[in-house]
This record gives structure tokens, sequence and C-alpha cells, in this order.
């Protein structure tokens, strides 16, 4: 009788298990990408810039303090990356250093002359928006403005990681409709210009003739 107990107790306990387990994963299947929050600070010039400025692009969003070694690191990483996708990616710098401290990020980003976007959070509004308790906190938004990675803190190799989601969006992206014109315009243009030319010189011959036989 207890062996027939602790038979039926197992079952009800691999049961309970299964089926905690298929509605996790069911949840999972069904939920929705994060949409990223939208914000509003500024640059290193005081201009206002808005994640909406960039709607149409793939964004890194990186958040940083002056104070933190491993988001120097990073931002070192994340320089290269910018200056390597330049014309599909838009990364974003933004120092969660209080007012006090502006001066020091101010001064450390223009020796180190980065090519990304960089922008203050001195009252932590934005911090506070995508829940940022330790920097570096890097984000990936999509066009769609949703976040499709993120990761907290930095380790050699992390940046590998961000390459290849980028790589990965950038496969799915078709190509520049610019790009194939290009390509199928080319020639044909100058076969154009060719023929007209040749059009040109006909007509003005023939006119020549015709203005020698009137004088005749």
């Amino acid at each position: 009788m207890f062996k027939l107990f602790r038979q039926t107790t197992l079952v009800k306990k691999i049961l309970l298990f299964l089926l905690t387990f298929l509605f996790v994963s069911i949840s999972l299947l069904g939920k929705k990408p994060m949409i990223a929050p939208s914000f509003t600070l500024d640059n290193i010039k005081g201009d206002e810039i808005s994640l909406s400025d960039f709607e149409n692009q793939l964004i890194v969003l990186d958040f940083w303090a002056t104070w933190c070694v491993p988001c120097k690191k990073a931002m070192k990483e994340l320089d290269k990356i910018q200056r390597k996708y330049t014309e599909q990616v838009k990364i974003i710098a933004i120092s969660i250093d209080k007012p006090r401290a502006k001066a020091t990020a101010t001064s450390y980003l223009k020796s180190n002359r980065f090519s990304f976007i960089s922008l203050f959070d001195p009252t932590w509004r934005v911090k506070r928006k995508y829940n940022v308790v330790n920097p570096p906190r890097t984000y990936i938004i999509n066009p769609q403005q949703e976040i499709i990675y993120q990761h907290e803190g930095y380790k050699r190799g992390d940046e590998n990681k961000i390459e290849k989601v980028i790589k990965n969006w950038i496969k799915t992206q078709p190509a520049t409709k610019k790009s194939a014109d290009s390509l199928k315009t080319q020639p044909q243009d100058s076969v154009s210009n060719s023929e007209l030319q040749e059009n040109i010189e006909s007509d003005t011959l023939k006119r020549t003739e015709e203005n020698r036989g009137e004088l005749e």
C-alpha cells in the first residue's frame, strides 16, 4: 500500500513538472519582443537627439560611465564596429555620469574621437527606462523599435556576439534598389550616349550637305 502511494506521488510530481515545462514553453513562444522605450537626450554639442531619428537603421545602444573600466574597453570595440558598418548601423553611447562628471566624460569622448553618437543622461531618466543597473549595458534595436539583443557587462569577445547579430540582420535586408539600378543602367547609358553622339554628327553632316546644295 505504501509503495503504491509513493508511486502515485511520483507520477503526480512528474505530471506537474511536465505541465509547468509545457506552460513556460508556450509562454516563451508567444512572447513578443520588447519595444525599446523612446527618449530624447543632448549630444556632445548640446543638440537634442531622439531614438526616433534613426527609425530606419539598426541601433546599438550602449550605456557607460567614466568610472567603469569595462565600459571603456567595450567602447573601443564598438567604435571599430561603427566604422565597419557605417551605412547599416548607428551606435549610440549614453553616458550615465552625474552632472559633475559630465566634463570628464566629454573630455574622454573628445580625446578618443569615437565615430559613434554620444549622448548624456545625467538624471538617469533613460537609464531607468531601460532598467540599467550596472554598466556597460548594451541593447540592439531593429528598425521596428524591437529589442532583439541585450547584454550586461563586457569581457573580451563580447563584441563578436554583437557583430554576429548585426551580420544576421543585414542578411535579412534586401539589396538597395539604388545599387541594383546602377549596375543595370551603367552599360545602357554609355551605349545610349554613344548612339546619341553619332546621331548628332550625322544630322550635322546632312544639314551641311543640304546647305551646299542650296548655294549651288
